[in-house]
């Protein structure tokens, strides 16, 4: 009979143990599923976020453009209108120096805007 109650309380400490061991491995798996769906969610949104870095340099180079090219419809009348003032026969040479001075200048400025433009998107590649 001490035997039998040997053997009861004998298994009753291994189903303990196994349950206790069940338990720990449960535990174990949650932490890691967890990491597993955060590592997921990290990854989504370090995606997204790139994505959206992309979207706004595309949205700030095309506005760049759109601006740019405003900017000098309305420059090139002037400059075609002051390159006719200097090519024009006048008595006035302070005059065609002028316009040869100012076209100078804003073709200085214009051709500054595009080196700067292009030094700047080449290193955002």
């Amino acid at each position: 009979m001490e035997e039998s109650k040997n053997n009861k309380e004998k298994e009753v400490e291994i189903e303990k143990a196994e349950e206790t061991q069940e338990t720990k491995e449960k535990n174990e798996m949650v932490p890691k599923q967890d990491y597993e769906e955060l590592d997921d969610r990290y990854k989504r949104i370090l995606a997204e976020f790139e994505n959206f870095k992309k979207r706004s340099n595309k949205e700030r180079d095309g506005l760049y453009h759109t601006i740019l090219s405003d900017v000098l419809e309305v420059i090139l009348p002037v400059l075609d209108n002051l390159e006719n003032a200097a090519k024009a026969q006048t008595r006035r040479r302070r005059i065609q120096k002028r316009s040869r001075i100012s076209i100078k200048a804003i073709s200085r400025c214009i051709s500054i805007k595009r080196s700067r433009r292009n030094k700047n998107s080449r290193r955002n590649l």
